[in-house]
């Protein structure tokens, strides 16, 4: 791949920093889904509250990656400050003889991980789940990304489902998962369901002061 002259580029000559500067960058190039796949996935981003900065000129190792490629990067102030890094590879299985596949993967450095989880103070062991969020067909997804990341901070124990699976799906999952409380996703409302109470309706806008008070 040509892109491959941008790999490494902090490390590269003076001379040759400049003349890639000048360079046309991928972004230039996107087609019009692809323009519009990578504004979801930044938008989503905005709303989890997850910090990025956009750099055109990154490389990862692999020709078939499409789309988004990413890098998660530690305060580690030397080599080692890239701690994962992946992307997505939409047409992989399809190129090796299968049918139309989605696919995204990453590669993790485990000792990278876990010295930056002992600098900043914490264990990697995972807690319990408290709260499972369930979202209705044609419900605002986004919002349960957004509330994933307000009741994190605040706390609360809480996951949902990737999977984009059915609702019914989604319930099963949540029970598997343990938590006590489901939070059901709806068009205009929520419904905080727990074990043994019955349903509870709340408007969205109360559902992270809701279950962070309870």
């Amino acid at each position: 791949s040509p892109l491959r002259v941008f790999d490494n580029l902090p490390a590269k000559p003076p001379a040759v920093r400049a003349a890639l500067a000048e360079a046309p960058t991928i972004g230039a190039s996107l087609c019009e889904a692809c323009v519009q796949h990578f504004a979801t996935v930044r938008s989503l981003l905005d709303r989890t509250g997850v910090s990025y900065t956009l750099v055109p000129t990154l490389v990862r190792g692999l020709d078939y990656y499409s789309r988004t490629t990413w890098e998660f990067v530690g305060p580690m102030e030397n080599e080692n400050s890239t701690i994962s890094g992946g992307g997505r590879y939409d047409y992989l299985v399809e190129e090796i003889g299968g049918p139309p596949t989605p696919g995204v993967g990453f590669g993790a450095g485990i000792e990278r991980l876990l010295i930056a989880l002992e600098d900043a103070g914490q264990t990697a062991e995972p807690p319990s789940i408290d709260v499972f969020l369930a979202v209705e067909p044609g419900a605002p997804g986004e919002l349960a990304f957004g509330w994933l990341k307000e009741l994190r901070d605040r706390g609360v124990a809480v996951d949902t489902d990737y999977a984009r699976r059915s609702l019914k799906g989604q319930l099963t999952q949540a029970g598997r998962s343990g938590a006590h409380t489901v939070v059901i996703v709806g068009a205009e409302t929520a419904t905080i369901r727990r074990r043994g109470a019955a349903d509870e309706p709340v408007a969205h806008e109360d559902v992270v002061v809701r279950l962070s008070s309870s």
